[in-house]
């Protein structure tokens, strides 16, 4: 499906233009409107000023008359031209209505005969083209984004989102509010900000382990990732938060502290943390020390006004800090983002699910402070500015569902700090010859989570394995194939023989989190040797044409396969027996199987989990 363009012909009629490439809305519906009403804003003075000079010269009688003819005439014009807008209006929905139909009608079809999960993702990606071109009115206004939607806690309560978290079952903290806040004292400084941070969100609001190390790392950078989990572990173990699991995971993924526990710290928390109205919804700040955080709790619209709040924020999280992807936000205008310009502090800055952005400002590349930078799933993000390369201490870059963005900028290479890389696009190297390669990437000797999303059916060939073999700290890699453009998918790195005759290429030793999404392989590829693997502790494989993971031969006990986790999910052509399973994965201590019909003899529960008991 060709995206497609809108733009204001002279007559200022919307016109529609076939492109081949991802154009944006040069006019959207809401702009064009505001610029015919200032239009109109301007002729009116005029016709009321000629009559003014007039009337001065007759009687109080003819005054009247004569004011009321020119307004009937200046209502007349107005209705007229309200009426010939409104049926230009009605042409443009007319045909974009027509397109949103087509792409249904496509999408029953593959519902009809059975769509794979990599053809899912193409018509989510259109429907997704579809949805920006929705004037912002509408779009805001729709069931699953209203700016006016109930207030806390109803936000965090869709009901998807319920059945798949539950609380771990454990009591309310037993300690008292004078035993809580003592234990609260007690605490180093670093681990108080840590409990600090909860306060920034409403009222029990389940928040991913993800958002609160990203604010707290932003502040106390030289902590590792695993050692922030192992304090919040320890603050679970005291009571103040407790876990919320993902319905069927092995580990908590999300938190939230007691509402016993935010009482009796509130208080003092006032003292660093205010909300505050703002628009239709509400904003934090928190300000410790010397840093200083401001958190979008659920407004739908970001203005320019939000960000003449100060310029002294070191994190700043505009974007959706929700699970729920529901929570629709949306910039005013692309100049709003101008007011980030003079944030020389900022090291966390997060845009998360905002859409109605195109294109970051080429000043980002001044904000050298930042070492967290969030652009999930900014739908609309067509250009990542090339100078994004000089934020030398940026450790942290997501830019993960943004299906407009057609070129990897090659400065990416620069960042030497660069511990995680999420959204990683490799298309075909003949249509992104100037694109950052794995090559260029295998710079960062520091990176150590890798997300690649490709629509080459190919992928991985000979010279991107090499590549990938030269990250030496890479501990946990997705790659996601999308929709099959070429089967030369190099990016950059010339054509290679076939990987059939390359028996030592394989993905790095050093893996210890695999996950393969829409694998397009009926067997297990070549590289992928799971028992050279010898860190492999999960692996997660979903979607795609999977047929069998190949029983693998008596090996001894060094060469066994070391996966402990196992996800296989929606893997409709999978056959295997359970005894064939235990022997490939003969460390298993966790399968979570969603609809794969074929697996056989798997005891699982009724949620698809298998545990290994204690002792077995």
């Amino acid at each position: 499906m060709s995206t497609r363009e809108a733009t204001l012909s002279s007559d200022d009629t919307p016109s529609i233009h076939n492109s081949r490439t991802h154009s944006k809305f040069k006019w959207s519906i809401r702009s064009w409107a505001a610029h015919v009403k200032a239009k109109r804003r301007i002729s009116k003075p005029k016709l009321l000023e000629n009559h003014h000079n007039t009337a001065s010269n007759t009687s109080d009688n003819d005054d009247h008359h004569d004011g009321a003819l020119a307004l009937s005439k200046l209502i007349r014009q107005d209705f007229h031209f309200m009426k010939e807008e409104i049926a230009k209006i009605k042409n443009y929905v007319d045909h974009v209505d027509g397109q949103i139909n087509q792409a249904y009608k496509e999408f029953e079809e593959l519902q009809t005969r059975g769509s794979r999960e990599g053809e899912l993702h193409e018509v989510k990606k259109d429907a997704a083209k579809l949805k920006s071109r929705i004037p912002s009115q509408l779009r805001i206004h729709s069931a699953d984004s209203n700016p006016h939607r109930n207030s806390w806690p109803h936000i965090n309560k869709s009901s998807n989102e319920m059945m798949n978290l539950y609380m771990e079952p454990k009591s309310e903290s037993t300690m008292d509010s004078a035993h809580l806040l003592e234990a609260f004292n007690d605490l180093p400084h670093y681990s108080q900000y840590f409990l600090l941070c909860f306060f920034l969100f409403p009222p029990k609001a389940v928040i991913k382990r993800r958002v609160i190390i990203y604010l707290w790392r932003s502040e106390y950078s030289y902590w590792r990732e695993d050692l922030a989990n192992v304090v919040l572990d320890r603050f679970i173990g005291m009571g103040f938060i407790e876990p919320v699991y993902q319905r069927c995971s092995f580990v908590p993924d999300s938190l939230r502290m007691p509402l016993s526990v935010r009482s009796a710290l509130s208080k003092l928390a006032m003292g660093f943390v205010n909300t505050s109205k703002y628009n239709t919804g509400e904003i934090t700040e928190c300000c410790i020390t010397k840093f200083s955080t401001l958190l979008n709790v659920d407004n739908a619209i970001i203005d320019g006004k939000l960000l003449e709040k100060g310029t002294d924020f070191h994190a700043l999280y505009l974007g959706r800090w929700q699970s729920s992807a529901t929570h629709h936000i949306e910039v005013a205008d692309n100049k709003v983002l101008q007011g980030l310009k003079n944030m020389k502090q900022l090291s966390f800055l997060s845009l998360r699910g905002i859409s109605m952005i195109t294109e970051l400002p080429t000043f980002i590349s001044e904000l050298t402070s930042l070492k967290i930078l969030d652009l999930k799933a900014c739908h609309n993000l067509e250009v990542v500015p090339d100078g994004i390369g000089l934020l030398e201490n940026l450790t942290h870059l997501d830019i993960s569902e943004c299906y407009f963005l057609e070129n990897m900028p090659r400065s990416l290479a620069n960042l030497s700090r660069l511990e995680v890389l999420k959204g990683f696009f490799i298309g075909d190297s003949k249509n992104n010859g100037r694109s950052c390669t794995l090559e260029d990437l295998s710079r960062l000797q520091k990176l150590r989570k890798l997300n690649i999303y490709t629509g080459v059916k190919d992928f991985p060939e000979e010279g991107q394995l090499i590549a990938l073999q030269k990250f030496e700290a890479l501990q946990n890699l997705t790659i996601s194939w999308g929709g099959y453009s070429s089967t030369d998918g190099s990016n950059g790195i010339p054509e290679t023989q076939n990987l059939s005759n390359k028996p030592d290429l394989s993905l790095p030793s050093t893996l210890q989190k695999l996950n393969l999404q829409c694998f397009h392989g009926t067997s297990l590829p070549s590289w992928l040797r799971l028992s050279n693997m010898k860190e492999l502790k999960k692996l997660y494989i979903r979607g795609g044409q999977l047929c069998n993971l190949e029983k693998s031969p008596e090996r001894t006990a060094n060469d066994q396969c070391t996966v402990e986790i196992l996800c296989l999910k929606y893997l409709g052509d999978l056959k295997m027996d359970w005894e064939d399973l235990m022997i490939l994965f003969p460390k298993l201590i966790f399968l979570h199987n969603v609809e794969c019909p074929k697996l056989t003899n798997i005891p699982c529960n009724k949620s698809g989990v298998w545990k290994r008991q204690e002792g077995h």
